[in-house]
C-alpha cells in the first residue's frame, strides 16, 4: 500500500518539477503533496544561502542553521540522512520552527531529515515530522524521502543554470547594446553608425557643415544610405525642429513632379479643384531632400536653378512669387560631371548644387563598418520582431568577405528576412538567402582553382610564413601590447572581441593575464 503512494506521490512531484523551472514555486508544491499524500505533520525544506554560508529555511528566511547545528546542521555537515524515532527524547533536536509539542502530548513523533545535494555539493535539507510507527515505516520514509530530495536537487540545479544563462545572455544582450551605443557615441549622430575612417571623416564633414545653410550634394552607388546622411545633416543643424522633407525625382512621373516640388493653384489643370502647396513650401525653414537628382527633367532643372538663385517658388497656376528659406541636400548614384558633359545636365544647376560635396563609399570598400551594422540591424529587428536571436562567428565572417553590392540597404534587407524566418536561438550561414549562398559558394570555387594553380608554382619555393603564422602573430603581439586585455586587442586588430576569442582558441593563444574586461 505504501509503495503504491509512494509512486503516485513520486508522479505529482515529477509533474510539478517538469512543469516549471521555480523551484520557489515547486518548493510549496511539493510540501503539500507530501502533506496530503502522507499525513506529515510538518515538511521543510532549508537551502544553503551562498553569501551567509547558512541554511535559511524556505518561506520562513528568520529561522537557520549553522553547519553541524542540531539535527538539521548534522545532516548539511555530513551529508547523510537522520532519523529521530522521538523528537521528545533527543537534545540535539532545537525545535527552531517552535512546533506547539503540546498537541503531541502522550504521542512519539519521529523527526527525518535528508540532503539535498547536486552531484557531491549538498545544498540543503529535507525534514518532515511524522507519528512513529514503527523502525521499519521511518526506514521505508528515508529511502522515499532520499529519491525526493535528488527530484528536487536536480530541479534546483537546472532552475539555477536556466538563471546563469539568462544572466549571462541579459549581460551579453546589455554588451551588445553599449557596443552599439559606443559606435554610434563615435559618429555622434543617431542612426549613423560605423567605425571606418571614411565614415568618421564623412561625420566630421557633416559636423562643419551642418550649422551653414549651405547646399549639399550626396554621391554615391545606390543603397549606400545617401538618406540617412541627409537627415544626419538636418538634424544636426539649427534647422532640426522644421521639416525635412524628402522627394524621389526618378520615382515621380515627369507630368506630377513639376506640381509635386513647386504646388498648384486652384484651375491650374483639369481636376485641380483647390491649390496645393509643393515640397518646397511645406519645407519652409527646414530641409528639401532631392533624390536622384540626376534623374530630373532638364526643364525643371531651370526652375529648381531659379529657387536657389531666389529663394523664392512659383505655383503651376500661379502669377505670383513664394519666398521660401529651404536648404537643398541632393542626391545621386550618377556621374553629373559626365551628364554635365552629354548635356543631359544643367551645368549652372551642377555647380549650384555641388557648393559641398560628400561622397558615401561603397561597403566593399569599408568592411569594418559592416560588424557594427549588423548588430544595429540585428538589435533594431529583434526588438521589432521580438526575437533575441546573436550571429555566429561563420556567418559574420561571411558578412564580411560578401561584396554587398546593394550596399547597407541590401545588408539591411537580408538580416530584416533571415530575422523573421529564423528557427533557432542563433543565425547560422543556413539562414543566408539563396543568392548570397550562391555568390559565396562561386566565390569559394574560384578562390580554390586560384589555390590550386598557384600552389603548383609555390611547392618549388619556400614561402616564409604562412596567412595563419602571420594572423596568429598578429593577434599574440596586439595581445601583447594590450596587456591581454582581449577587447582593447580587438580595436588594435579591427575586428570584434568574439572574434578574437575565435581565432585565439583556433590557434592555441593561451590567455596568459587574466582581465575583468574580458
Amino acid at each position: 500500500m505504501l509503495e503504491k503512494i509512494q509512486l503516485s506521490a513520486l508522479y505529482e512531484i515529477s509533474k510539478t518539477l517538469s512543469s516549471s523551472i521555480d523551484y520557489g514555486r515547486n518548493i510549496n508544491y511539493i510540501t503539500n503533496i507530501l502533506k496530503s499524500f502522507f499525513g506529515y505533520e510538518n515538511v521543510f525544506i532549508t537551502i544553503v544561502e551562498p553569501e551567509t554560508q547558512e541554511l535559511k529555511n524556505f518561506g520562513k528566511q528568520d529561522i537557520s542553521y549553522k553547519k553541524g547545528e542540531g539535527i538539521t546542521g548534522k545532516v548539511w555537515k555530513h551529508g547523510v540522512p537522520i532519523v529521530v524515532p522521538n523528537i521528545f527524547e533527543e537534545k540535539e533536536f532545537l525545535n527552531k520552527l517552535n512546533r506547539d509539542l503540546k498537541k503531541y502530548k502522550n504521542k512519539k513523533v519521529a523527526f527525518i531529515a535528508v540532503p539535498i545535494k547536486i552531484g557531491n555539493r549538498i545544498i540543503g535539507v529535507l525534514g518532515v515530522d511524522k507519528p512513529y510507527t514503527g523502525k521499519e515505516t521511518l526506514n521505508e520514509h528515508t529511502k522515499f524521502l532520499t529519491m525526493v530530495s535528488v527530484l528536487l536537487g536536480q530541479s534546483i540545479e537546472l532552475s539555477s543554470k536556466i538563471k546563469e544563462e539568462r544572466k549571462r545572455l541579459e549581460e551579453e544582450k546589455a554588451y551588445l547594446k553599449s557596443q552599439i551605443k559606443a559606435l554610434m557615441s563615435k559618429t555622434g549622430i543617431e542612426g549613423l553608425v560605423g567605425k571606418s575612417k571614411q565614415i568618421l571623416e564623412i561625420v566630421d564633414m557633416i559636423k562643419s557643415v551642418a550649422p551653414t545653410p549651405a547646399t549639399v550634394l550626396l554621391t554615391g552607388e545606390s543603397g549606400v544610405g545617401k538618406e540617412v546622411f541627409a537627415k544626419a545633416i538636418h538634424y544636426t543643424s539649427p534647422r532640426a525642429d522644421k521639416p525635412f522633407i524628402k522627394i524621389n525625382c526618378a520615382a515621380i512621373p515627369e507630368d506630377l513632379l513639376e506640381s509635386e516640388l513647386f504646388g498648384y493653384e486652384k484651375g491650374a489643370f483639369t481636376g485641380a479643384h483647390t491649390s496645393k502647396k509643393g515640397k518646397f513650401e511645406l519645407a519652409n525653414g527646414g530641409t528639401i531632400f532631392l533624390d536622384e537628382i540626376g534623374d530630373m527633367p532638364l526643364l525643371l532643372q531651370s526652375k529648381l536653378l531659379r529657387v536657389l538663385q531666389e529663394k523664392e517658388v512659383e505655383r503651376l497656376g500661379g502669377s505670383k512669387p513664394i519666398k521660401v528659406d529651404v536648404r537643398i541636400i541632393a542626391a545621386t548614384n550618377k556621374d553629373l560631371e559626365k551628364m554635365v558633359y552629354e548635356g543631359t545636365f544643367r551645368e549652372d544647376l551642377y555647380y549650384r548644387l555641388n557648393v559641398i560635396s560628400i561622397h558615401i563609399p561603397p561597403l566593399r570598400e569599408r568592411r569594418e563598418d559592416i560588424p557594427p551594422l549588423v548588430y544595429y540591424f540585428l538589435e533594431k529587428f529583434n526588438k521589432q520582431y521580438g526575437k533575441n536571436l546573436k550571429i555566429s562567428e561563420k556567418l559574420m565572417d561571411i558578412f564580411l568577405r560578401y561584396d554587398w553590392p546593394g550596399n547597407v540597404r541590401q545588408l539591411q534587407n537580408t538580416i530584416e528576412r533571415m530575422v523573421i524566418l529564423a528557427k533557432g536561438d542563433i543565425l547560422t550561414e543556413e539562414n543566408l538567402p539563396l543568392d548570397i549562398k550562391k555568390q559565396i559558394s562561386d566565390i569559394d570555387k574560384k578562390e580554390n582553382i586560384s589555390l590550386k594553380t598557384e600552389s603548383k608554382i609555390l611547392d618549388k619555393i619556400q614561402l616564409p610564413k604562412t596567412v595563419e603564422e602571420i594572423e596568429k602573430e598578429a593577434i599574440i603581439k596586439a595581445l601583447e601590447e594590450t596587456g591581454y586585455v582581449v577587447k582593447k586587442a580587438a580595436q588594435k586588430l579591427g575586428m570584434t572581441p568574439r572574434q578574437v576569442r575565435y581565432r585565439m582558441e583556433k590557434y592555441n593563444i593561451p590567455l596568459k593575464k587574466k582581465s575583468s574586461r574580458i
